[in-house]
């Protein structure tokens, strides 16, 4: 069975329509196959040699008021239960509904993991996109990673874990997994440009080394959170801000050596003549 774009409308923010027929961009998830981002989607940072998913132009169709319904209940059976454990029954008695009815909106559970890791990447999108209208200031992005990472209930965390487990054993949604990592590097790659124009952080910081750190940090603060009851998630974001504001100031590029400048300006004297 293939899950396409007319099941899952919604997905069309991760994958392109033109990718649904092209082979080499299904993966198999059990007896399933799910369509996959095709590489021609993704560019390479050349400081960090990390992939970077760049989100589509193109806004994808709102979430109808049952899509979303399942979605906030499979978050929370997920949470308690367990991706693998968990079952539709499980999922549609948490949303209300027969199963019959919530295989109209998702054909598997594959597809609602799937739709779960979409919903977190339209909302990232979302989020950088009003950033971007904003002074590029680490006191803004700040503000945006507080939305994330304190407002949002424990459940959330907890269900990122979940996914991240699956995405160890599972491609398809590895390949999930780094479309919402894509998002966030691409918006935080973006503000730091923004920010480095207007002065905010130092025009030589290394974007590749500081969006690494950041998400090592913020990997670190959704594991504490899901895993510990009595977490204490406002001073732990404090503490991860302080972190990431100490980076934004010392993760600068390596100046070149003397003899590299050297080198350099022996190189340029030869060309121009």
């Amino acid at each position: 069975m293939v899950v396409t774009l007319r099941q899952l409308p919604f997905l069309s923010g991760v994958i392109a329509p033109h990718e649904v027929a092209r082979p080499s961009s299904l993966l198999t998830i059990g007896h399933q196959r799910l369509t996959a981002p095709h590489v021609d989607g993704m560019r390479m940072n050349v400081h960090s040699h990390q992939l970077i998913v760049c989100p589509m132009n193109a806004a994808p169709p709102a979430l109808s008021e049952r899509h979303v319904r399942i979605l906030d209940a499979a978050e929370r059976i997920f949470a308690r239960s367990g991706i693998h454990t968990a079952t539709i029954n499980d999922v549609a008695l948490e949303a209300g509904m027969s199963a019959g009815n919530l295989y109209r909106y998702f054909p598997s559970k594959e597809a609602i993991v799937a739709g779960l890791a979409e919903r977190d990447r339209m909302a990232i999108a979302a989020d950088f996109a009003r950033l971007s209208e904003e002074p590029a200031t680490l006191e803004s992005l700040e503000a945006l990673g507080r939305r994330h990472l304190v407002d949002e209930p424990r459940e959330k965390p907890m269900m990122t874990l979940q996914i991240w487990a699956e995405a160890s054993r599972n491609p398809a949604v590895a390949v999930l997994c780094r479309s919402v990592e894509g998002a966030v590097g691409y918006g935080l790659q973006s503000f730091i440009q923004r920010a480095k124009a207007e002065g905010s952080v130092p025009a030589d910081l290394d974007d590749g080394k500081f969006i690494s750190g950041a998400f090592m940090l913020v990997d670190g603060y959704m594991r504490s959170r899901a895993t510990m009851a009595d977490y204490d998630a406002e001073a732990g974001a404090e503490l991860l801000f302080r972190c990431l504001r100490i980076l934004s100031q010392t993760l600068l590029t390596e100046p070149m050596s003397g003899l590299a400048v050297a080198a350099g300006d022996a190189r340029s004297h030869l060309e121009t003549k």
